[in-house]
């Protein structure tokens, strides 16, 4: 008997499936350094970069001319100058490609971890000291009048390349954020209702989990408070409709190969969903959850295909797919 059940709840999901409507395709795009950029980051390594600031430290009239940003470059020449890192190229140490073999063999593991974690500021900083020419110094011509042609030519190029690469690594991160939005928020996303749309505008405000985060965007979380008049089931030999309400928890998968529309959508969707389920002990559509003798139970969605069980209930297993027929209420 509950292999029968069974098999005629799984002909429904079918059905529903077969009916699935595609959705329009909505990615993120996936910005991308310039081969070129990559070439010449992948060339030089961060000892270079050591150099370069050493060879400015190792002229009197540049750090004359530097004043008070010559503490500046001093400290930031020091952090750039880490031995563990020397070796790595600037490709690498933006995690584009694998680290040097004298990095895997552990040659060179002096140094310290609060200073690595400022390294991008060190050389953003020395940077701007050295090269920036919108001040009455004009540091830029200081540096290459006291600086042999290798030497500047070497400043100037790996410098350049790194604040490339820093303003390359920031555009992507802005990009990833803003794909996690359109995942969470876009065309392939669950349709709230009025009491969800309140819910989650207010969790997002007031409660961590939920909160939005600077570096990676949006919460995967999402709270679900539903009434779905759209399940079905089987029972008495026929498939009847059930209304039921739903509290639980969503969470969108922000992965590249999610968020998928159309077929592709029911085995890589946007979102999944799990929580409890309350229906009546009478089927039929728009019925009343609470109604006589109601039943809890619990639900799981994979995307827009919901299942849910509740047990000592004629028709326990519960399927739909998730659509609103009328915005905002259900």
């Amino acid at each position: 008997m509950m292999t029968r059940r069974l098999a005629r709840v799984t002909g429904v999901v079918a059905a529903l499936v077969v009916g699935t409507a595609p959705e329009a395709a909505a990615q993120a795009a996936r910005a991308m350094a310039s081969p070129s950029l990559i070439a010449t980051a992948d060339s030089f390594t961060v000892g270079d970069y050591c150099r370069a600031t050493r060879a400015v430290q190792a002229s009197p009239q540049i750090m004359q001319a530097l004043a008070s940003d010559s503490s500046t470059v001093r400290l930031s020449s020091v952090t750039i100058c880490d031995p563990l890192l020397s070796s790595f190229s600037l490709y690498a140490l933006f995690g584009g490609t694998h680290a040097p073999l004298a990095a895997v063999a552990r040659l060179h593991p002096q140094g310290t971890a609060e200073a690595r974690t400022r390294i991008f500021d060190a050389m953003s900083e020395f940077r701007r000291a050295v090269q920036d020419d919108d001040d009455e110094r004009n540091m830029r011509d200081i540096v290459k009048q006291n600086l042999d042609s290798a030497a500047n030519t070497l400043l100037v190029r790996v410098s350049t390349t790194v604040q490339r690469l820093l303003t390359t690594a920031a555009r992507d991160s802005a990009l990833e954020r803003l794909g996690r939005y359109e995942r969470k928020l876009g065309p392939t996303s669950a349709r709230l209702n009025g009491p969800e749309v309140l819910l989650n505008y207010a969790a997002q405000r007031w409660i961590p989990k939920f909160r939005a985060n600077a570096l990676k965007g949006p919460s995967p979380w999402e709270i679900v408070a539903s009434y779905t008049p759209g399940y079905v089931t089987y029972s008495a030999d026929r498939v009847q409709p059930v209304s039921a309400s739903e509290f639980g928890l969503r969470r969108y998968l922000f992965g590249d190969r999610f968020g998928q529309s159309g077929i592709r959508g029911l085995l890589q969707p946007s979102y999944w969903a799990a929580g409890v389920v309350t229906a009546s002990d009478r089927n039929g559509a728009l019925v009343w959850p609470w109604e006589g003798r109601n039943r809890a139970g619990g639900f799981v969605s994979w995307g827009s295909i919901k299942v849910a069980y509740i047990p000592d209930r004629t028709g326990a297993f519960l399927v739909t797919k998730q659509f609103q027929a009328i915005p905002f209420v259900f």
